[in-house]
Protein backbone atom coordinates (compact mmCIF):
# COMPACT_ATOMS: atom_id res chain seq x y z
CA UNK A 1 0.00 0.00 0.00
CA UNK A 2 1.44 2.85 -0.95
CA UNK A 3 2.22 5.77 1.66
CA UNK A 4 -0.41 8.18 0.33
CA UNK A 5 -3.35 5.37 0.38
CA UNK A 6 -2.17 5.31 4.22
CA UNK A 7 -2.05 8.67 4.83
CA UNK A 8 -5.54 9.02 3.47
CA UNK A 9 -6.75 6.21 5.46
CA UNK A 10 -5.50 7.20 8.71
CA UNK A 11 -7.20 11.12 8.13
CA UNK A 12 -10.64 8.90 6.68
CA UNK A 13 -10.60 7.39 10.37
CA UNK A 14 -9.56 10.65 12.11
CA UNK A 15 -12.06 12.10 10.38
CA UNK A 16 -15.06 9.90 11.57
CA UNK A 17 -13.65 9.73 15.32
CA UNK A 18 -13.56 13.96 15.71
CA UNK A 19 -17.45 13.73 13.47
CA UNK A 20 -18.58 11.28 16.43
CA UNK A 21 -17.02 13.32 19.06
CA UNK A 22 -19.32 15.95 17.97
CA UNK A 23 -16.11 18.32 17.25
CA UNK A 24 -15.67 20.00 14.89
CA UNK A 25 -12.50 18.46 12.36
CA UNK A 26 -10.69 22.40 12.59
CA UNK A 27 -11.40 22.52 16.22
CA UNK A 28 -9.49 19.46 16.71
CA UNK A 29 -5.96 19.16 17.22
CA UNK A 30 -4.30 16.86 14.27
CA UNK A 31 -2.91 14.01 15.33
CA UNK A 32 1.18 13.62 14.71
CA UNK A 33 2.68 13.52 11.64
CA UNK A 34 -0.25 15.02 9.76
CA UNK A 35 -0.50 18.44 8.65
CA UNK A 36 -3.22 20.58 10.09
CA UNK A 37 -5.96 20.98 7.62
CA UNK A 38 -6.21 24.44 6.35
CA UNK A 39 -7.30 26.65 3.52
CA UNK A 40 -5.35 25.80 0.39
CA UNK A 41 -5.80 22.20 -0.17
CA UNK A 42 -6.28 20.71 -3.93
CA UNK A 43 -9.61 19.42 -4.25
CA UNK A 44 -10.73 16.07 -5.25
CA UNK A 45 -8.40 12.90 -4.64
CA UNK A 46 -4.56 12.75 -5.03
CA UNK A 47 -3.59 9.75 -6.84
CA UNK A 48 0.31 9.81 -6.61
CA UNK A 49 3.17 11.40 -5.16
CA UNK A 50 6.11 13.39 -7.24
CA UNK A 51 9.54 14.72 -5.86
CA UNK A 52 11.19 18.04 -6.85
CA UNK A 53 14.21 17.34 -8.75
CA UNK A 54 15.46 20.49 -9.61
CA UNK A 55 16.94 23.14 -7.40
CA UNK A 56 13.97 25.37 -7.02
CA UNK A 57 10.25 24.41 -8.38
CA UNK A 58 7.71 27.18 -8.39
CA UNK A 59 4.31 26.03 -7.55
CA UNK A 60 2.01 28.81 -9.37
CA UNK A 61 -1.50 29.81 -9.98
CA UNK A 62 -2.30 28.19 -13.16
CA UNK A 63 -0.64 25.74 -15.68
CA UNK A 64 1.63 28.68 -17.88
CA UNK A 65 4.84 30.59 -16.60
CA UNK A 66 2.87 33.26 -16.82
CA UNK A 67 1.16 32.89 -13.57
CA UNK A 68 1.82 33.95 -10.11
CA UNK A 69 4.14 31.82 -7.83
CA UNK A 70 1.86 30.34 -4.63
CA UNK A 71 5.06 28.49 -3.63
CA UNK A 72 8.78 28.06 -3.97
CA UNK A 73 9.69 24.02 -3.15
CA UNK A 74 12.76 22.80 -3.22
CA UNK A 75 14.88 19.53 -4.62
CA UNK A 76 13.50 16.66 -2.29
CA UNK A 77 10.44 17.99 -1.42
CA UNK A 78 7.45 15.65 -1.55
CA UNK A 79 4.24 16.69 -3.19
CA UNK A 80 0.49 14.79 -3.83
CA UNK A 81 -0.28 14.80 -7.59
CA UNK A 82 -4.13 15.05 -8.64
CA UNK A 83 -4.11 15.54 -12.44
CA UNK A 84 -1.79 16.53 -15.31
CA UNK A 85 -2.40 18.85 -18.62
CA UNK A 86 -0.84 19.99 -21.57
CA UNK A 87 -1.26 24.14 -22.15
CA UNK A 88 -1.93 25.23 -25.62
CA UNK A 89 1.70 25.62 -26.30
CA UNK A 90 2.29 21.65 -25.69
CA UNK A 91 4.26 22.04 -22.19
CA UNK A 92 2.79 19.55 -19.70
CA UNK A 93 1.97 20.48 -15.68
CA UNK A 94 1.07 18.42 -12.99
CA UNK A 95 -1.66 19.93 -10.49
CA UNK A 96 0.16 19.29 -6.90
CA UNK A 97 -0.56 19.92 -3.29
CA UNK A 98 2.43 20.64 -1.23
CA UNK A 99 2.52 20.45 2.69
CA UNK A 100 4.46 21.48 5.76
CA UNK A 101 2.71 21.02 9.28
CA UNK A 102 1.32 24.26 9.17
CA UNK A 103 -0.15 25.05 5.49
CA UNK A 104 -1.46 23.46 2.49
CA UNK A 105 -0.62 25.08 -0.69
CA UNK A 106 -2.22 23.56 -4.26
CA UNK A 107 -1.27 24.64 -7.63
CA UNK A 108 0.63 23.70 -10.90
CA UNK A 109 4.44 22.64 -11.41
CA UNK A 110 5.89 21.91 -14.68
CA UNK A 111 6.58 18.42 -15.13
CA UNK A 112 10.11 19.14 -16.13
CA UNK A 113 10.63 20.05 -12.40
CA UNK A 114 9.60 16.63 -10.66
CA UNK A 115 10.31 13.05 -11.14
CA UNK A 116 7.65 9.92 -9.55
CA UNK A 117 8.47 8.81 -6.34
CA UNK A 118 8.68 5.27 -5.76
Amino acid sequence: MSKLRRLAGTAAAFAAVIATMGASPAAAAAPPGLPAAVQGTCSGTATDRVSVVVDKGYIRSGYYQSYSVVKTVYRGASLAFFEGVRNKYGNEWFKVQYSDRTNDWCGWIYTGSVWWED
